[in-house]
């Protein structure tokens, strides 16, 4: 997606807005305040924008050398426990909760009166500024493709840990500069499953036009709303429109209790398929028929069917006639406050705790059953030939184990690490792992069924259901991996450059480090005969930063013995998987 028009709607905290001449003062001791707070480490520069209930300024790390997004509360509101109580919230919640599209959270900090969140800043502006962007023209497929799956993404991660957003909208998806990249923000009313509800009965908070039907008649609201809300961002940023346009925020409610949205392809031509069905099947009505996980958007937009990814626990479904009736009567009583973006559904609204098991453990991400593409007819003859496979359900990690995990495993089975001195760096790679020790390593972080991955299931989860031939794309990109092509010449941090991710969000499949599979050197089915000595190798994949670009490949088949010396394993890492459940 390209950079964004630098302009936000007045809710945007992370985007630079003029603040209004009568506040300036109180910014102006605003500021000073949280500098005293922050210390010499930091320079508070200017006021980003403020909300409701907080003031957001511009803060440089000097150490680090990066600017930081400080989320202040206001002080005409520091008195307000309801206020406080939902900015912790919102910092305990983002916490917790680590992904590449979801704005992160480096510290919070106190002092006195003055309470304060450091989150990362990101100067692209929101994605409501593409939407409604003031040359008129609506927004490129790819990229509604790229925002919606990206959001899914995040969504998925969210709601694997047991957290719902609850106010997915476009004004809260700000968009990288650099890399057109998608991130989620403002968590502060999200709600999880540990913590009981900030919403009072009868009360609901969020924004009128992304409200799931469920929301608005007082059924139990689970994580389908905020699929929901991300079928109409979805359908807003390919039309302009929202799906239920009204002239107020009561009618807005109303009108999408009494019919389903009309299609998209009905207010823009040439919609493309996968589109079309990734927003209908966001927008379904009734929650039971609306996509059940956010994980079946993304599967839905990179080519395969919707796929389940949680076991939601039961809960009581009323009968579409019953639901109908429920919303015939509701029509007539419904009252909504706006005021305070506040929606009160008198003596209807009853709380819905969220009870989900996830598919995969934590930090992974759910690759569906089904036939994959394995291998390629132009790669050297160890890849060759090009042949499909079928395999089942599993989740593979996002990233390559880091050196401050593997760290954690050392510490806690007694086991060496694989550096001399201190450790290299936390979010690095580890590198230097014999090939027992990475299959050890699977086995305790992931106790039921960890494994290293096979170097099919390595291949399926870099090539999705299309057979792309990178994780990206159809074509090799320099910012997509770190290779030899990128000059890096050393290992980056995980996640460092998320243009090459997947559109499931797994990371660094190409370069940084090498692999290791569980599966030995073998030919392919149909594939030239090799030596009966290769099999005493493990197959190794993706290549490193010092790789070529035609090793750097989802395909390229590199092997190394089990027990080769850490020193000749300086470039191989590995990361787990596991069946789903």
């Amino acid at each position: 997606m390209p950079p964004l028009d630098a302009r936000s709607a007045p809710t945007q905290l992370h985007s630079e807005m003029t603040p209004d001449e009568p506040a300036t003062h109180r910014s102006s001791a605003l500021a000073h305040r949280l500098q005293a707070a922050l210390g010499d480490a930091y320079a508070v520069e200017r006021e980003l924008g403020a909300g409701g209930m907080a003031v957001v300024f511009l803060v440089r790390d000097l150490s680090l050398k990066r600017k930081l997004a400080v989320k202040v509360v206001s002080p005409d509101l520091i008195s307000s426990a309801i206020v406080l109580e939902r900015f912790k919230r919102e910092a305990e919640t983002v916490a917790q909760l680590s992904h590449p599209n979801i704005v992160p959270l480096h510290f919070i900090g106190q002092k006195d009166d003055l309470f304060y969140l450091a989150m990362g800043f990101v100067d692209g502006g929101a994605l409501d500024t593409r939407i409604s962007s003031v040359d008129g023209q609506q927004m490129p497929f790819t990229d509604v493709r790229r925002a919606m799956s990206e959001v899914a993404s995040a969504l998925t991660h969210a709601h694997k840990h047991g957290v719902i957003h609850r106010d997915i909208k476009p004004q809260n998806v700000l968009v990288d500069s650099d890399t057109g990249r998608c991130l989620v923000t403002d968590f502060g009313i999200a709600r999880t499953a540990e913590s009981p509800s900030l919403t009072a009965t009868g009360l609901l908070i969020g924004t009128p036009a992304y409200l799931a039907p469920e929301q608005v008649i007082g059924e139990p609201s689970d994580h389908r709303a905020d699929i929901f809300a991300l079928g109409v961002m979805s359908y807003e940023m390919v039309t302009g429109r929202q799906p239920f346009d009204a002239p107020t925020p009561t009618a807005v409610l109303m009108k999408r209790l009494g019919q389903p949205a009309e299609p998209v392809g009905n207010r823009r031509a040439n919609v493309p398929r996968d589109l079309q069905d990734a927003i209908t099947g966001c927008l379904a009505p009734d929650p039971a028929e609306r996509f059940q996980h956010a994980a079946d958007v993304v599967h839905t937009l990179d080519g395969g069917a919707s796929v389940g990814r949680y076991a939601i626990a039961p809960f009581a479904i009323r009968s579409r006639r019953k639901t109908r009736q429920r919303r015939a009567l509701i029509v007539g009583g419904l009252a909504v406050g706006v005021g305070a973006g506040a929606f009160s559904v008198r003596g209807l609204i009853r709380a819905s705790p969220l009870l989900a098991t996830a598919a995969v453990d934590s930090g992974m991400v759910l690759i569906p059953a089904g036939e994959y593409l394995i291998g390629s007819d132009s790669g050297n003859g160890r890849s060759r030939p090009a042949h499909r496979l079928r395999l089942a359900s599993f989740g593979i990690e996002t990233h390559e184990v880091t050196n401050g995990e593997f760290s954690a495993f050392a510490e806690s089975t007694k086991s060496p690490v694989t550096w001399n001195g201190p450790m290299p760096g936390v979010s690095l790679p580890v590198t230097r792992v014999q090939w027992d020790e990475a299959t050890k390593y699977c086995r305790w972080k992931h106790p039921v069924g960890g494994d290293l991955p096979s170097e099919d299931q390595w291949e399926a989860a870099a090539r999705g259901r299309d057979g792309r031939l990178y994780p990206w794309g159809s074509s090799f990109e320099l910012a997509a991996a770190n290779t030899a092509a990128s000059g890096r010449n050393a290992p980056a941090p995980v996640g460092s450059f998320p243009r090459g991710a997947t559109s499931a969000g797994v990371h660094d499949l190409i370069g940084n480090v090498w692999e290791w599979t569980r599966s030995t050197m073998q030919s392919y089915p149909g594939g030239a005969a090799m030596p009966d000595s290769l099999r005493r190798y493990y197959v190794i994949r993706g290549g490193a930063h010092n790789s070529a670009t035609a090793i750097a490949t989802s395909w390229f088949r590199g092997f190394n013995r089990p027990a080769t010396s850490r020193d000749d394993l300086a470039f191989t890492g590995f990361r787990c998987v596991m069946p789903a459940r």
